[in-house]
């Protein structure tokens, strides 16, 4: 039984915290949350304490931390976290700029630290079925890739105003996902963007609803990037991967399959409309893993060095949108 500490209780807290707690392997010890009330709840619902992050850093029975924190503690918490020799789960980003996250995985390196980061698309059972296919081979090489990520609604412009804007918060998934299917380096990056939902996206929120981005590799395929904020049908997350033999689709989940046949055609039932229902099994997916890793002793399968590789596309992204042309990549 390994003891684990949740810092966090918000709405993707929480969804860790439960996969914790329904892990035979794992005791969820501790919860904290700067709003007591949100600690407290969680904890007296999951058999868990509420400690201070002091008490937890110091605590010799915790061997992993859950940062679920909001985005601008990440790096500091990761240090601290690390420091005390503990394992480290973080939602993504380490950081919004490049040097403050190479400085965190310095740190990390030095201290020998385990850090997983939360890129939970990878461990939705379709997108890892589509994955394993290319792995085989048996639909050849892969030529071109298409990943489309659509919000049902835009957040607030005051989140976006801090949220590193829409590369580097919500396409750096879909960055994420683009490198592990293509699994070779991204030479060049083309985007083109713009508020089209709502111009206090731009005045306000200092951001973009709308993008487009057109990746090249080393070896010449092309990966193109497709996210919007604002989808009136529903939460749309569509990958179609095209190879030499075939094309491998993994299309956005419905509320269910029902298909409605009658006088007036034929009718599908709506789209998912929240991400934490898309993904639900995704996200209890990966604190498996990170769990299993601590118990094996292995390393996970996510670290910061793909956060990073993640975040490195994402600024090219956003320079390329603000010069107008593609910024090569070494």
């Amino acid at each position: 039984m390994i003891n684990l500490a949740l810092l966090g209780a918000g709405r993707i807290g929480q969804a860790h915290g439960r996969a914790v707690a329904g892990h035979r392997g794992a005791h969820l010890k501790w919860v904290y949350d700067p709003i007591a009330a949100a600690a407290e709840t969680f904890a007296a619902a999951h058999g868990a304490g509420v400690a201070g992050l002091d008490q937890i850093l110091t605590d010799p029975e915790i061997k992993g931390v859950l940062v679920c924190t909001p985005t601008d503690t990440h790096a500091d918490l990761i240090c601290r976290v690390v420091s005390a020799g503990k394992a480290v789960f973080c939602e993504k980003p380490i950081a919004i700029s490049v040097d403050e996250t190479e400085r965190v995985l310095d740190h990390v390196n030095a201290h020998d630290g385990l850090l997983m980061l939360g890129f939970q698309r990878r461990f939705d059972a379709n997108f890892r079925a589509l994955k394993q296919r290319l792995v085989s081979g048996q639909s050849g090489a892969l030529e071109s890739l298409l990943v489309i990520s659509r919000d049902p609604a835009p957040p607030p412009t005051s989140y976006m105003k801090s949220s590193g804007g829409l590369f580097k918060d919500m396409m750096i998934h879909d960055f994420d996902m683009a490198l592990w299917l293509l699994d070779e380096p991204v030479t060049s990056v083309y985007a083109v963007g713009g508020a089209l939902t709502d111009p206090k996206v731009a005045s306000e929120g200092g951001d973009i609803d709308t993008a487009s981005v057109i990746m090249t590799t080393a070896s010449g395929k092309q990966c193109t990037i497709l996210n919007n904020r604002r989808a009136t049908y529903g939460y749309d997350q569509r990958v179609e991967a095209l190879c030499a033999g075939g094309m491998l689709q993994v299309n956005s989940v419905r509320e269910n399959t029902l298909v409605i046949s009658d006088q007036q055609g034929l009718a599908e039932r709506p789209l998912q409309d929240f991400f934490m229902q898309r993904y639900e099994a995704a996200y209890a997916a990966e604190i498996v893993h990170f769990v299993d890793s601590l118990l094996a002793g292995t390393t996970p399968e996510v670290n910061g060095q793909d956060g990073l590789a993640a975040l490195r596309l994402a600024q090219a992204a956003g320079q390329s949108l603000a010069s107008g042309v593609p910024v090569r990549l070494d």
